[in-house]
């Protein structure tokens, strides 16, 4: 049970909110929540796009992502996703600075 704690962790969902600053601000939020990671972490934000929420499911170290929407025929937030692709890629961009 112990490693089944620890392949999940949970994100914060006011600090991707659309209230919760610029999508640099999230980004950056969500890129320091990633880089806790140990080793083959899932990470859950759930995200409320407007009129329901979603779930985004985030694997920092195969760089996957899973959108996960319960009404059928609807295309992936386009802000999430800028949000997430940016927290993927804050630690190779730092690295090459």
């Amino acid at each position: 049970m112990a490693n089944m704690v620890s392949l999940v962790g949970l994100v914060d969902p006011k600090q991707a909110s659309a209230q919760s600053g610029s999508l640099t601000y999230k980004s950056k939020h969500l890129s320091d929540r990633l880089e806790t990671t140990n080793g083959d972490q899932f990470f859950f934000v759930p995200y409320n796009p407007g009129g329901h929420w979603v779930l985004i499911i985030v694997r920092p170290a195969k760089e996957m992502v899973y959108y996960m929407d319960s009404l059928p025929n609807r295309s992936v937030d386009e802000y999430m996703r800028n949000i997430v692709n940016t927290a993927i890629k804050i630690p190779s961009i730092l690295e090459e600075v």
